[in-house]
C-alpha cells in the first residue's frame, strides 16, 4: 500500500499552511491533485526542484497520491549539474519555480499548471514505459549534487517508515509542524509524509531559524512538534533555546547524525523543566530515513545513545567476518533490517527499471555497539579510519572530544594523511596541542588548515566531499 490513500477522511481539517496560500484544508489537497491527476499521468517520471515553498510540497503530495515517480533536487544546485541530471533521466515533466526555465532557456518545455509559486512543465521527453512497478522517489545522500547518484525508495519503503514514525512518536491530527529543513532532505520528507498521512498540518516556510520571520511564524502557527538536525539544535543553543519554548510546543525531535553530549543535556534539560517530549533518532537516506529511537524517559540514562530500533525492525552489530555479534559492548559493523530499506542506488534512467536489489537489509557503515540493556550506540563510521604511525585512529572520535573541549573541527584522510580543518577563531597551536593530548599522536601526524568557515551541506553537515579542495 501506497502513502496518502486515506487523505479524504480528513476533509476540513488544515493539511498545509504558507504565507502565500493561507490554510489549505485536505479537501482543498485532494483537488488540486484531482486536477494535476491528467497532467501527472501514472507513472510519470517528474523532475522537482524542490524548496521550501507551498507549490513544491503540493507537487510532491500530487506526485505521490497519483502514482508517479519522483526525483528531488535541491532548488540551489548548479544549473549545470541540473541539466546532466535531466539528460541522464529524461523525465516527461519537470516541476520548478514559476520563473524558473525563463531564467534558463536551455531547457525546452511547455507550461502545462500552475501550482501557486510552482508550474509543472513538459518536456521533450515521452514517458517511460519501464521504470520499475514499486519505485516511488528518488532523494541525494549528500545535501550538494557532485554526482548524480540518487537512493531509491519505493512506495512500501514510505509507508512503512511513515507508519512506525506515527506509532513511535503518537503523531495524530492534532499535530502541527513547520518546515525548517530543505523539503528534499531525507528527513523532512518523512516528516512531511508521516504528518501528512495522519492528517497534521505542516507550515511551509522559506525562513531559516536565524531569522526573526521563522519565529514569529512558528508562534503564530502553534506548533505543538519541532524537529532538527544537530547543527539546528546548536544554533537554538547559541541564540536561546528559551526563545523555541511556547505553551503548545509538546515535542522536540532530532535527527540526521550525532548531537554531542553537552550539547544533548542543555536539550534535554530544557525539554525536563517545560514538559516536552524530547526523542532523539537515528538513520539513513537508504532507510527512508529513520531506524531508531530513543524514548525520552531512556534520554538522560542512556545519554549518547540512539536507543532500539523502530516498530517492525531489526539492529544488529556483525564483526569483520559478516558474523553476527551476540556479546554486549563489543564493537563492530550496525545492520538493519525493514520493510524501509531501499531498493538501491541510481545514476541514469536504467537503473530505475531494476528492482529492489537490497532484500531489506543494510549494512550501515557506522561502528557501533549494544549495551547490557540493548540500547545501541555509534562510535564512528567504517570508512573514518586512519592509519597514522601504526596506530588507528577514529576521526569522528577525535572531533568529538575536541568538540567536547570547545574546539569545532573537522577531519578528513587525504592522500592517506591527517587533515585538520578549522575556522579563523581558533589558533593553530592550540588546535595542535590539544590534539597530541587527545590522540597520544606527535603533532608531525596532523596537517593543520584554517579556513574562513568549515563548508556544510544544505542540512547543516560538515561537507567532507569539499574539504578536500583546501588540502
Amino acid at each position: 500500500m501506497a502513502l496518502f490513500k486515506s487523505l479524504k477522511k480528513y476533509k476540513d481539517k488544515i493539511a498545509l499552511n504558507s504565507n502565500l496560500s493561507g490554510p489549505v484544508t485536505y479537501n482543498e489537497l485532494l483537488n488540486k491533485i484531482n486536477e494535476l491527476k491528467n497532467i501527472m499521468s501514472k507513472r510519470s517520471l517528474i523532475f522537482l526542484i524542490a524548496d521550501n515553498t507551498i507549490g513544491s510540497v503540493i507537487t510532491y503530495v500530487a506526485s505521490i497520491k497519483n502514482d508517479c515517480v519522483t526525483i528531488l533536487v535541491d532548488h540551489r544546485t548548479n544549473f549545470e549539474d541540473i541539466k546532466q541530471l535531466i539528460k541522464s533521466y529524461k523525465p516527461s515533466l519537470i516541476a520548478a519555480p514559476n520563473d524558473w526555465v525563463e531564467k534558463n532557456q536551455q531547457i525546452s518545455s511547455k507550461n502545462l499548471s500552475r501550482i501557486y509559486d510552482y508550474s509543472l512543465y513538459k518536456t521533450t521527453y515521452e514517458k517511460s514505459k519501464s521504470i520499475n512497478k514499486d519505485l516511488s522517489i528518488l532523494l541525494s545522500t549528500s545535501g550538494s549534487m557532485g554526482v548524480p547518484k540518487f537512493v531509491k525508495l519505493s512506495k512500501k519503503n514510505l509507508k512503512s517508515n511513515a507508519d512506525s514514525i506515527i506509532k513511535y512518536l503518537s503523531i495524530t491530527s492534532k499535530e502541527k509542524t513547520i518546515t525548517n529543513m530543505p523539503v528534499n532532505y531525507s528527513f523532512m520528507i518523512s516528516i512531511i509524509n508521516s504528518f501528512i498521512e495522519s492528517g497534521a498540518s505542516l507550515f511551509v516556510s522559506k525562513n531559516s531559524i536565524l531569522q526573526k520571520d521563522f519565529w514569529t511564524e512558528y508562534k503564530n502557527q502553534k506548533i505543538t512538534s519541532f524537529s532538527g538536525v544537530p547543527y539546528t539544535f546548536e544554533m537554538l543553543l547559541k541564540l536561546g533555546i528559551k526563545n523555541l519554548f511556547t505553551h503548545s510546543l509538546k515535542t522536540l525531535t532530532q535527527a540526521g547524525g550525532k548531537l554531542d553530549i553537552n550539547s544533548t543535556k542543555k536539550i534535554i534539560n530544557f525539554c525536563k523543566n517545560k514538559k516536552i517530549r524530547f526523542i532523539s533518532m537515528y538513520g539513513q537516506t537508504e532507510a527512508s530515513p529513520r531506524m531508531t529511537y530513543l524514548k525520552w524517559k531512556d534520554c538522560l540514562k542512556k545519554i549518547g545513545s540512539i536507543g532500539k530500533a523502530i516498530p517492525n525492525t531489526k539492529i544488529w552489530i556483525e564483526n569483520d567476518f559478516n558474523k553476527k555479534i551476540n556479546l554486549p559492548n563489543k564493537v563492530g559493523e550496525l545492520v538493519f533490517k525493514g520493510k524501509n530499506v531501499f531498493m538501491g542506488y541510481s545514476k541514469n534512467l536504467k537503473d530505475l527499471k531494476k528492482a529492489s536489489e537490497k532484500k531489506g537489509i543494510l549494512k550501515t557503515g557506522d561502528i557501533g555497539y549494544f549495551d547490557e540493556d540493548g540500547f545501541f550506540f555509534i562510535t564512528g563510521r567504517k570508512n573514518r579510519i586512519i592509519k597514522i604511525f601504526g596506530n588507528r585512529l577514529n576521526l569522528d572520535d577525535v572531533e568529538e572530544k575536541m568538540k567536547q573541549i570547545k574546539f569545532e573541527i573537522a577531519c578528513k584522510e587525504i592522500n592517506e594523511k591527517f587533515y585538520v580543518f578549522f575556522e579563523k577563531k581558533y589558533l593553530a597551536d592550540n588546535i595542535l596541542k590539544n590534539l597530541t593530548l587527545i590522540t597520544g599522536q606527535n603533532k608531525a601526524a596532523f596537517n593543520c588548515i584554517q579556513l574562513k568557515k568549515i563548508p556544510r551541506t544544505s542540512s547543516g553537515k560538515i561537507n567532507y566531499k569539499n574539504l578536500k579542495i583546501y588540502a
